[in-house]
């Protein structure tokens, strides 16, 4: 079963229990909805504890040693409350594969994660088959990043993008055979435009939280209508008239 997994935070936050039942991503960046979203998950369901990484490259921000000790801190916290929680490993965006090695490294066996397997590992499109073939081996949740060269905006059958993906499974399909080991829980990092097409096991989207203003007027539960005619484009089931507004972020 596909997550589809709603970015945080929603406001007002009067309007996140819509989504009881779902998965949910909670940044260290803004964490102050994370107490709800563990009571509001789904037993079967993720929770993603987003280490705020890519939001500080953005921001321009360097983050140092304090913040990240900081954050699995939070993390662990997290994790001792919910079972469904995983937290996301730090990586150097625009990094060398060395550098998120030692980071994957640092988080797994010096104690930095209280339940290392429970730790999602982050591998980006642009990275060397022998990277993901490493983190294959060692991780139970591998979240794919996108990269300039393989946009997931463009997404269309031949792009780089989707010719990449195809091999990558490809290859998944090979290792895990070759290794005798389930295939890791795949995750894609801002995922929602191609989760319907690829077999991921989630996905990520601030879709709800950026636009659910836009349909209020149209529903009294505005929120779980839109969560549901999301899940209902995953699950490939025929839409209704409800624009999907999908944007870049």
């Amino acid at each position: 079963m596909k997550r589809l997994v709603h970015g945080t935070p929603i406001t007002p936050k009067r309007l996140l229990p819509q989504l009881k039942g779902g998965s949910f991503c909670v940044s260290y960046m803004n964490p102050e909805q994370l107490d709800e979203c563990i009571d509001l998950v789904g037993k079967d369901q993720i929770l993603i504890l987003d280490n705020g990484a890519f939001t500080a490259w953005k921001q321009g921000l360097t983050l140092d040693d304090a913040w990240w000790d900081g954050f699995y801190a939070w993390a662990n916290a997290a994790m001792d409350r919910c079972p469904q929680a995983v937290a996301v490993i730090p990586d150097v965006i625009d990094g060398n594969e060395e550098e998120n090695l030692k980071l994957i490294a640092k988080a797994l066996r010096q104690d930095k994660l209280k339940y290392p397997e429970r730790a999602m590992a982050i591998w980006h499109l642009n990275e060397s088959l022998e990277q993901l073939e490493k983190l294959f081996r060692i991780c139970n949740f591998i979240g794919f990043g996108s990269c300039q060269e393989y946009d997931i905006a463009r997404n269309k059958p031949g792009s780089a993008y989707m010719e990449k993906i195809r091999e990558v499974f490809a290859y998944m399909n090979y290792w895990q055979m070759k290794y005798k080991k389930d295939r890791p829980w795949i995750h894609m990092m801002r995922g929602l435009g191609v989760f319907h097409k690829i077999g991921f096991d989630s996905a990520d989207s601030c879709n709800i939280a950026i636009n659910h203003c836009r349909t209020k007027k149209k529903f009294v539960n505005h929120v779980r209508e839109f969560a549901d005619r999301l899940t209902a484009k995953v699950k490939g089931l025929e839409l209704a008239a409800l624009p999907l507004f999908e944007v870049a972020h």
